[in-house]
């Protein structure tokens, strides 16, 4: 098989995000049985397995991520090809939505690294909970929807890493060793938070929620004295901040997240050229395993 084609590439990179031969044809406006009948004759064609077909969808193999990966890097580099004759991204906008508490880590990445490069591009910045975030995406007033998803449960979207969360507080106190702990948390619609009660309820520690927000700022303000414990991503804890060993504390491991990346049905050129660069980014950061920002801090 010396060539395969765009439409191919299309059908295995939504197959892959979506990990639904029916939500992979809705995106590009095909069959399902089309969607199939690609992936299976592409599979023929250069005699290997390309997705397992799973209770949790169809999942990629080992040969299949790799020929994604690929196939990503040639849709944005034919993007920006036609980009580059066309001109077509004069002046253009992307809408970007994203977690208040990862808005550092990526705004870093794109002030920085991706927008001194190309100039041409707005991006405007939305912040916002996950669960509103994807209402956002699906009523269209968002082009690109970075959102939390915990390993209970469902995916939804390209998971491009894996961040630890973990259990802090400021500098100084030590508000885990109290009968009764005193949280600083984000407000209700954070989908972390119900899983934190449980935890610490399923533990046996006693808690009570003294402060909510929800902006991170707000939560920071309140647990950076010392007498509040938080949980927060790795990548949203201040450097002087305390990290805490959920064993040595005697509180429950934190529910761990991915940070996905959900795209319109039908991406701009210039949202395409945008979830590029954070796919590859992040790609490019990872070594063996999931990256974790911080550089793996100690826990104290």
């Amino acid at each position: 098989m010396r060539h395969i084609e765009s439409d191919t590439l299309a059908v295995l990179i939504a197959l892959a995000e979506t990990r639904s031969f029916t939500g992979a044809a809705e995106r590009l406006g095909k069959t399902q049985a089309a969607v199939s009948m690609c992936v299976s004759r592409t599979e023929d064609k250069l005699q290997k397995k390309l997705f397992e077909r799973t209770r949790q969808g169809a999942i990629p193999t080992a040969v299949g991520q790799n020929l994604i990966s690929y196939a990503r890097r040639i849709v944005a580099l034919e993007a920006e090809a036609l980009a580059s004759v066309t001109d077509s991204m004069t002046g253009a906008r992307v809408r970007l939505g994203m977690p208040d508490d990862y808005l550092q880590m990526l705004g870093e990445m794109l002030l920085h690294h991706f927008l001194p490069r190309h100039r041409e591009i707005f991006v405007d910045l939305t912040c916002d909970f996950s669960n509103r975030l994807h209402v956002m995406l699906d009523q269209g007033q968002i082009d690109i929807a970075l959102t939390v998803c915990h390993e209970d449960g469902p995916l939804r979207g390209e998971a491009l890493f894996r961040n630890r969360q973990l259990w802090c507080t400021g500098p100084s106190g030590r508000p885990e060793d109290e009968d009764c702990l005193r949280l600083a948390l984000f407000s209700e619609d954070c989908s972390a938070r119900p899983r934190i009660m449980a935890g610490l309820e399923r533990h046996g520690r006693p808690w009570r929620l003294m402060h909510a927000s929800s902006h991170l700022a707000g939560v920071l303000m309140a647990a950076a004295s010392g007498r509040m414990l938080t949980v927060l991503p790795e990548c949203a804890i201040p450097e002087s901040w305390r990290i805490l060993d959920p064993t040595e504390a005697n509180l429950p491991v934190p529910p761990q997240a991915f940070l996905t990346m959900s795209t319109g049905e039908t991406p701009s050129l210039v949202t395409r050229k945008v979830a590029a660069f954070l796919r590859n980014t992040f790609e490019g950061m990872r070594g063996e395993g999931d990256y974790l920002p911080g550089g793996g801090r100690r826990i104290a």
